[in-house]
């Protein structure tokens, strides 16, 4: 029978009462959340809708960019955004299959965002981040109940960690959600800071697959129009631009600065660029920001699915070693 010390007990007593907290915090949070903001994915304000119209003009042949009769009605917002789709093309042609579901694809969509939200937030806390998963539990909570792409979005982050030695993985995952939401272009810094070189190459050969798919898909005078639409439309209230005063051009940079400093510090570089995704949008909401729930701070993170030969995140990655 092995012996247990009064500061050990004292520990796990403290560990338990902690765990009871966090878990309480999440189970009221996420309840008044829902009680609060209501779980309808369909509501004609809300990202799915919007998503939903975007395909459906697409597969009426209707410019993308704005609305034609009788195209789906989307609620405008101006200044913060005069056109019916802020996202680039991709998201649009994504949606062109899912259009054909009608009204069913909002709650499809939602449900696949509520699902990878509820994964990974069982993986962080499985993970020893309980405590990181109770602090951002309603903008998690939030962005579920929203159907925004950021969903899914934290999920493909998580992977990306895990998986960070597998460049095909990696290079689809950051195409993809760069194609989307932009901002995750600057983990390629990461990648690059790291001595990923096969993953950078990746990440650009897929993403010019998903450009040519999105061109073939949208054409390319959506393109064109979304180029134009850009200044169109403000950065949000919330946003850094339009707190701190700056050109909507200088946050990323800014924000990219820090990553290139951790030059060579894979679990540093990749929780900066992770903070730079989640910030650096011009129409970062409340919701943007349970992706920081993705930063790399528990220890147990991503040691499935690694190479032998990669370390564990959290020092340099040694000269010559190629991921």
């Amino acid at each position: 029978m092995r012996f247990v010390s009064h500061t050990e007990r004292s520990r796990n007593l403290w560990t338990f009462a902690s765990r009871v907290v966090f878990i309480t915090w999440i189970v009221v949070t996420v309840t008044y959340s829902i009680l609060d903001f209501g779980l309808d994915w369909a509501r004609p304000d809300g990202d799915p809708w919007n998503y939903l119209a975007a395909g459906e003009r697409l597969n009426d042949g209707h410019p993308l960019y704005a609305l034609s009769a009788g195209d789906r009605p989307v609620i405008l917002r101006p200044p913060w955004w005069s056109v019916p789709l802020l996202a680039p093309p991709p998201i649009a042609v994504a949606w062109r299959p899912l259009a054909v579901l009608g009204d069913l694809s909002m709650y499809v969509w939602g449900l696949a965002g509520a699902v990878a939200l509820i994964g990974s937030a069982v993986y962080l806390t499985r993970r020893g981040a309980l405590f990181l998963v109770a602090i951002f539990a309603q903008p998690l909570t939030l962005t579920a109940l929203s159907g925004n792409f950021s969903g899914i979005l934290l999920a493909m982050l998580i992977a990306l960690w895990v998986f960070r030695d597998r460049p095909w993985v990696v290079g689809g995952l950051i195409a993809a959600a760069a194609a989307i939401k932009l901002t995750p272009i600057v983990l390629i810094v990461w990648l690059a800071g790291t001595g990923r070189w096969r993953a950078a190459a990746a990440t650009v050969a897929c993403g010019l697959v998903i450009g040519a798919v999105a061109l073939v898909g949208a054409g390319p005078e959506s393109f064109v129009d979304w180029v134009r639409s850009v200044p169109t439309s403000r950065p949000s209230p919330i946003s850094l631009a339009t707190l701190t005063g700056l050109p909507t051009y200088v946050i990323p940079i800014t924000l990219t600065i820090p990553v290139l400093l951790a030059w060579g510090r894979d679990r540093l570089a990749f929780g900066l660029a992770v903070a730079a995704t989640a910030l650096a949008s011009p129409a970062l909401y409340f919701t943007a920001v349970g992706l920081l729930a993705a930063l790399p701070l528990w220890r147990q993170a991503g040691r499935v699915a690694r190479a032998p030969h990669a370390n564990d995140g959290d020092d340099r990655i040694p000269d010559g070693a190629v991921a």
